[in-house]
């Protein structure tokens, strides 16, 4: 509620701009958004080897089935603006452009074997500092435009430091234990689509995905705006 509070309180003071254009009003008008070029080509996140549709390659292992990138932030620089006010500036309305990004990105290829789209959580702390998890918000307006079913099926349960600050041997160590499947929650021969905002190492959603096929998913596949 305070952050709702205080974003509202800023667009008074501050009046919203386009982080494209700057035409005031909109965090992200509509002709800057499908002005962004999607990734024509798609690798393996494991290797960074050209892949079909990012598809974990047969030499690498990893329990992601494949990562799909939507875009790339050296050919787009308006998406990583965009995607940085969105996560640090508090600007959910942004969710909408970018998850239309998303949905974009796998409606341009045949990914209808994904059956139920689900997202990276936050711990408990951090969603109640920053008032949402935007890989929420763009994982529900992913399924919404697809069509695709949203559950909630993971709990952050440790509150690990930001991955971002960290080099690849200790993220990897960061995140061990961080995950656990909600109770209640049945992935048994589920295909589920894995929504966060971007992948670096992709070591959150592996972490993810590895809790997801240890309760009887079939496959995960990783979605996200951009590679950090």
């Amino acid at each position: 509620m305070f952050v709702k509070i205080k974003n509202a309180l800023c667009e008074i003071i501050f009046p919203i701009h386009c982080v494209g254009c700057g035409t005031e009003g909109e965090w992200f008008c509509e002709s800057c958004s499908q002005k962004i070029l999607l990734n024509a080509k798609q690798f393996c996140p494991v290797c960074w080897r050209e892949s079909s549709g990012g598809k974990i390659c047969a030499s690498c292992e990893s329990p992601l089935s494949g990562l799909r990138v939507a875009a790339s932030y050296q050919r787009n620089p308006e998406l990583a603006r965009a995607v940085k006010t969105l996560k640090y500036k508090f600007s959910e309305p942004l969710a909408e452009n970018l998850g239309a990004l998303l949905s974009r990105a796998v409606s341009s290829k045949n990914y209808s074997n994904e059956r139920v789209i689900t997202f990276v959580p936050l711990h408990k702390k951090r969603r109640r500092w920053r008032g949402f998890n935007q890989a929420e918000l763009l994982a529900r307006v992913t399924a919404k435009n697809l069509n695709l079913p949203l559950e909630s099926l993971l709990i952050r349960k440790k509150n690990t430091p930001p991955q971002a600050k960290l080099n690849r041997a200790d993220r990897l160590r960061n995140l061990e234990g961080a995950f656990m499947i909600r109770e209640g929650c049945s992935v048994v021969d589920k295909t589920i689509l894995l929504i966060d905002d971007v992948a670096s190492t992709s070591s959150t959603l592996s972490e993810c995905a590895k809790i997801l096929k240890q309760s009887g998913a079939r496959e995960v596949w990783g979605l996200v705006l951009a590679r950090g």
